[in-house]
């Protein structure tokens, strides 16, 4: 029996109203992923934040309000207040500090986002060796990247390979300014890595052996991270030398990724500093640390 003209409409609001329904929540699981994947908790934040909600009744202005400043609070009170010790207590990991002059992040997305988590061992490491630096050289700062998220020990810290366990992190080089000469703090990329100091001729060229040999990944980030600021920024082989130094001197460092052009330019002997392979990324932008 076919369906009548007005029945016909019933049936495709019906069909719309469904599929808004599952396009909603398609939208909502891979949030919760994404979020996940790019805080570890913030997927638990954004299911809280829709349960909270939904039993909160407000209208207008008072709603809208809700809307931006719930999840904020949820997913501060989660990284903030509760992280720092179910880290410290269960996976023996503590969060690098953030405002220290010694020793900060290159950028606060890397706090915000919950990756700079390391074992304890690590952080004594990192804060003595840039407390040194700065007594040597004043009004130096040195800046980390990416180290690990505060959970568990197979979590991974996307893109990176190995950054699963507290156990591992990425420095920034220290720099100067092309100009004074003097030296300056931060970095040419706006993401602490993809700027590279290549290599010079004569000297080892392993970014150009790798991508003869098909690994397109190990100089990807060159290529999509804006390289205007590089002009403005001279490598200080000095200073980064000093450091890496510092840090292999120390019995809990294993082993230091650099590319070996750079370990040769600043006459690095040390059997901890290693070629970290092609199926990695190039280590001429920062240097790689881990227990």
């Amino acid at each position: 029996m076919g369906l009548k003209k007005g029945e016909l409409g019933i049936f495709y609001c019906l069909k719309k109203i469904d599929f808004m329904k599952f396009f909603r929540v398609l939208l909502h699981i891979l949030m919760v992923l994404l979020l996940t994947i790019l805080t570890q908790v913030g997927g638990l934040a954004y299911v809280l934040y829709l349960w909270l909600k939904r039993r909160i009744k407000m209208l207008g202005w008072k709603r809208k309000l809700l809307n931006v400043g719930l999840f904020a609070i949820i997913y501060s009170l989660l990284s903030f207040v509760i992280l720092p010790i179910v880290a410290s207590s269960i996976y023996n990991r503590k969060a690098l500090p953030i405002t220290h002059s010694a020793l900060k992040p290159l950028r606060m997305y890397t706090y915000i986002m919950n990756r700079h988590y390391v074992d304890k061992d690590l952080y004594d490491v990192l804060l003595n060796s840039a407390t040194q630096m700065q007594e040597e050289f004043p009004e130096t700062t040195t800046y980390y990247l990416d180290a690990c998220f505060p959970l568990s020990a197979k979590f991974p810290l996307l893109p990176h390979w190995s950054h699963n366990d507290g156990r591992k992190i990425d420095l920034a080089f220290y720099y100067t300014d092309t100009t004074t000469k003097e030296n300056k703090n931060g970095s040419p990329s706006w993401l602490g890595y993809g700027v590279c100091e290549s290599p010079r001729i004569g000297e080892e060229n392993m970014p150009e052996y790798c991508a003869e040999n098909g690994y397109f990944q190990y100089s990807l980030l060159e290529k999509v991270v804006p390289q205007h600021n590089k002009g403005d920024y001279a490598f200080d082989p000095v200073r980064t030398k000093i450091l890496i130094q510092k840090l292999t001197t120390s019995s809990k460092i294993k082993k230091i990724f650099i590319e070996p052009h750079l370990k040769k330019r600043m006459n690095l002997t040390s059997s901890k500093i290693r070629f970290h392979g092609c199926h990695a990324v190039r280590h001429d932008d920062h240097i790689h640390v881990q227990l």
